[in-house]
């Protein structure tokens, strides 16, 4: 991690995660610094994803026993500690939906493999005849705070017109994770959450290819 460049404003731009392709950078007023750069195996007491992933098939058997599993997700930071899980539980009509649907998954979580996406991935998703159940880990709070709704917004609605499905049909459970490990269904923020909300418009997250061309992530 290494300072990119700080501007008149106050603005600083910060190289928190890199590939050979590309950087991500985190822009803001406030010097934030994402808790999946400090969050990991042997720099944290908190639980990290090879635990809690065991956690969530363990879960998966008890909640969902009929349900069988079209994926393990994205084999990706094990050993980062997840700050939240978001739940979508969806229920379609004809099995070209169910298809469309874990096929839309799939070029997700291909991309989330050979780009950078320290932030969040896909786990489990799972199916039972017309239904399919899947999960988002979150690595950060702030950014879990900006995007958790994200799947209704605009691009997740055009994904889910291209196999005939609405998203605001789908039920949406997010968790939060303890230190421990254990998931909590997120009712009122937390101290933690609560600081997080309060600068979560003044943090910005930022792909920047080698050729210098950008995007939000």
């Amino acid at each position: 991690m290494s300072l990119h460049e700080h501007d008149s404003a106050g603005v600083s731009e910060e190289v928190v995660a890199s590939v050979p392709t590309e950087d991500v950078l985190v822009r803001s007023s406030v010097g934030y610094v994402p808790q999946y750069v400090n969050e990991v195996l042997g720099r944290t007491k908190r639980v990290t994803k090879d635990v809690t992933f065991a956690r969530l098939l363990r879960s998966l058997r008890v909640d969902f026993p009929d349900y069988e599993l079209a994926s393990i997700g994205t084999p990706v930071n094990f050993d980062i500690a997840p700050t939240h899980l978001t739940r979508v539980e969806m229920h379609f009509q004809d099995e070209s939906q169910v298809e469309s649907c874990l096929k839309e998954i799939s070029v997700s979580d291909l991309l989330i493999r050979t780009r950078l996406q320290p932030a969040w991935d896909w786990q489990a998703p799972a199916t039972m005849k017309l239904s399919v159940v899947l999960h988002v880990g979150w690595y950060d709070t702030v950014y879990f705070l900006k995007f958790k709704d994200i799947f209704l917004g605009q691009l997740h609605c055009r994904y889910s017109a291209k196999f005939g499905y609405d998203p605001r049909e789908a039920k949406i459970t997010h968790y939060r994770y303890t230190d421990e490990g254990e998931t909590e269904i997120l009712g009122e923020l937390n101290e933690a959450e609560l600081r997080a909300d309060r600068i979560k418009d003044r943090v910005e997250f930022v792909r920047k290819f080698r050729d210098g061309a950008r995007e939000s992530t």
